[in-house]
């Protein structure tokens, strides 16, 4: 019977298969080099897609401070894989949704698939990052079988009720088709479509996701969508108190996912619906539904964490804590530890963005390295900890003096970095003197009128008219910068545009 009915499924006239653009698509997104030029070519021949990319660029999927004007910057900012994942999943379910069922609940179907891609989607964020829009749109086709089998044989799902589990209807389906289901139909209908391996394996292993490799990128998209499509169904079911602990169970069996994460991947869930239901054209969970759903998964938290206290009140006051923490753990990794700026790592991934984003949009940007003089004279005259004392005060000045959209981190031990976005070097300069001039007004250390703190800043800023190859090379003018005002006896800020030409002083080590 199978060949026969794979056969059938292949062949069927009315059951459709990928548009013109979809088609160019998928063969771009199969291309070893993909140029941007091609794919933006490709989306801008589909209005519809290009308008939806745009739309998806400056939304909550890929939250900007800067709109997205045009497809090139939107291709920037979402990336060109993700881009054509994205473009795909479009065209595939606006060409879907021309399908006529006949013994399937249609509305539910769409609501249900949106609803675990967009699962799916939040877990990949949280467990397989760069992988998010693969595994939105393998969520999105995982259930395509379904409508084409409904479409070959217009009674095989009669006898199920129209609100039949997601289980009930795979049981179903291998009882009748010698043991498979629909995600083994779906794989083999989209290797004919001639989608990417990843999504078509995806699909196929969705159903026995727990039996999969950790280890393997396939296996993990794999094991979101199956939690996703979990998801997806607990929100669906009537009884949905009693869904959620399950789904919570078996996030922490395939991904380790336990209590604030899982809270955090519901909340998520909950803020990228509207944008889904914009993008797809359908209802996917009223406002009020995805308020119950938030809270359901909060109380499943609380309850599990706090399982020893019975007192209603004292269970909410600690639910909002635990949520509470949860935003402080997450700033929290992104902090150093002594002087509460932003640590190395995360200020460095902040001055990639902007620089990123100063090139695409032509704005000014500017960089402040700031180095604590005499630091070593500081360590030896007030120990260790005094020295803490007054790394932690020199960051807190300069916190406290510059704009809310500057940016501070610790660069090294006694140095900082401030990213001033959208700023030529005239304010920056400004921001600098007023920082140099807070320090000085702190008060003596000790008695030595040496060991009074002082900063001294190097000053770097890219413009359209003054370029520099990318944001190594501005941290670079920076650091050169520096070491100029130190030579100038310190306590100042030198702009790297005011250094003579003819020297390249070398650069601090941090």
């Amino acid at each position: 019977m199978n060949p026969e009915f794979e056969a059938r499924l292949k062949a069927q006239v009315d059951f459709p298969s990928p548009s013109r653009v979809a088609s160019e698509v998928i063969g771009l997104a199969g291309h070893p080099d993909i140029e941007m030029t091609k794919v933006a070519n490709a989306i801008s021949r589909d209005p519809a897609m290009a308008a939806k990319l745009l739309r998806i660029a400056n939304s909550a999927f890929y939250a900007q401070r800067r709109p997205s004007q045009n497809i090139r910057q939107a291709l920037v900012i979402i990336g060109l894989n993700a881009a054509l994942t994205l473009a795909l999943s479009f065209s595939l379910v606006s060409t879907l949704r021309g399908c006529k069922p006949n013994g399937i609940d249609y509305k539910r179907y769409w609501r249900r698939t949106l609803l675990a891609a967009t699962a799916s989607r939040a877990i990949a964020e949280q467990v397989c990052k760069g992988q998010d829009e693969d595994a939105f749109l393998t969520a999105l086709l995982q259930d395509v079988a379904i409508l084409a089998i409904d479409r070959a044989s217009s009674t095989f799902y009669a006898d199920l009720p129209l609100e039949t589990s997601h289980a009930v209807l795979i049981e179903y389906e291998k009882a009748r088709l010698e043991g498979k289901d629909h995600a083994h139909y779906g794989a083999l209908l989209l290797r004919s479509w001639n989608l990417p391996e990843v999504i078509c394996s995806g699909v196929e292993q969705s159903h026995r996701a727990e039996l999969s490799d950790t280890t393997n990128d396939d296996s993990k998209i794999a094991r979101c969508i199956a939690l996703g499509s979990e998801l997806a169904e607990a929100v669906l079911v009537a009884n949905r108190a009693a869904a959620l602990p399950k789904v919570a169970d078996q996030a922490a069996k395939l991904f380790g996912i336990r209590g604030e994460q899982f809270t955090e991947i519901v909340t998520r869930v909950i803020k990228l619906i509207p944008e889904a239901e914009e993008l797809y054209e359908t209802s996917i969970l009223d406002a009020s539904d995805a308020d119950i759903l938030l809270s359901q998964a909060r109380e499943l938290l609380t309850v599990r964490n706090l399982h020893a206290l019975r007192d209603v009140q004292a269970l909410q006051a600690t639910a909002s804590v635990l949520l509470n923490r949860t935003e402080e753990l997450e700033d929290a990794t992104r902090r150093d530890a002594l002087t509460g700026t932003l640590n190395r790592m995360w200020v460095e991934r902040l001055l990639e963005r902007e620089y990123t984003q100063a090139v695409m949009f032509s704005r000014s940007l500017s960089v402040a390295l700031i180095d604590l003089d005499h630091f070593k004279r500081i360590n030896d005259a007030v120990g260790h900890e005094g020295g803490n004392r007054v790394l932690k005060t020199c960051a807190d000045v300069i916190q406290a003096n510059i704009r809310g959209s500057d940016l501070v981190g610790r660069y090294s031990g006694d140095t900082f970095l401030v990213i001033l976005p959208g700023t030529d070097e005239a304010l920056a300069a400004q921001v600098c003197n007023r920082m140099i001039g807070a320090v000085r007004e702190l008060p003596l250390l000790t008695s030595q009128a040496s060991l009074k703190p002082s900063i001294s800043i190097g000053l770097a800023t890219y413009t359209p008219k003054h370029r520099f190859t990318n944001a190594a090379e501005l941290l670079q003018a920076a650091d050169h910068a520096l070491y100029r005002a130190k030579l100038r006896g310190r306590n100042c800020v030198e702009r790297f545009d005011d250094l003579p030409l003819s020297k390249s002083p070398p650069p601090t080590a941090h």
